[in-house]
């Protein structure tokens, strides 16, 4: 499996956090995962969350802020579809920043320096706020998607931006060619 892509839950997928969810994968290795989903969002909107956590902003960020998992839902993830020329005038600066690089010109970063530069890029083409992630330890994701819970889709692109929240489960399930009726999941017993 590739580091990143989209978990998309399957239709058995019964866990109240999870059920019909959509994971961003942004970070895949031996020690674990991590992830934010997508398709569900807060009733907060970016501003207000700006405003809380002292980012000044030119309208780079806007919308409702998402929320991107269970685990410690007070930190702040930042998705968004283009590097800030602000990043890029110190090249190992922003070497030094945790961002994540996904595949097709996507990045992801808890960064406050990154927020606030993403903040300020008024022509920025896509960007979005999460609280919380989705998180799994060592193992663990590879266990749910062996046993059914998950179907990776490394395709999306086109999701993120250009779908409302509400719209992703349906169209990432649509992708595969099905319905969800048509999916039943069970574990791999060999």
């Amino acid at each position: 499996m590739n580091e990143s892509g989209l978990l998309v839950a399957s239709p058995q997928m019964a866990d109240a956090f999870f059920a019909r969810t959509v994971v961003l994968l942004c970070d895949y290795n031996d020690e674990g995962a991590l992830g934010l989903i997508i398709n569900r969002i807060t009733n907060l909107g970016s501003e207000e969350v700006l405003e809380q956590i002292e980012v000044p902003t030119a309208g780079g960020i806007a919308g409702p802020v998402h929320w991107g998992g269970p685990v410690q839902p007070g930190s702040v993830f930042l998705t968004y579809a283009r590097q800030p020329e602000a990043l890029l005038a110190d090249e190992q600066e922003a070497l030094d920043l945790p961002v994540f690089q996904l595949s097709g010109g996507l990045w992801v970063s808890p960064s406050r320096k990154v927020i606030e530069a993403v903040a300020n890029d008024a022509d920025n083409p896509g960007a979005f706020l999460s609280l919380g992630y989705a998180g799994w330890d060592a193992g663990q994701l590879d266990s749910e998607i062996r046993s059914g819970s998950w179907i990776f889709l490394d395709n999306f692109e086109d999701v993120l931006f250009k779908l409302k929240p509400d719209e992703i489960y349906d169209y990432c399930i649509a992708s595969l060619g099905v319905t969800e009726e048509q999916i039943w999941m069970q574990p791999i017993d060999e």
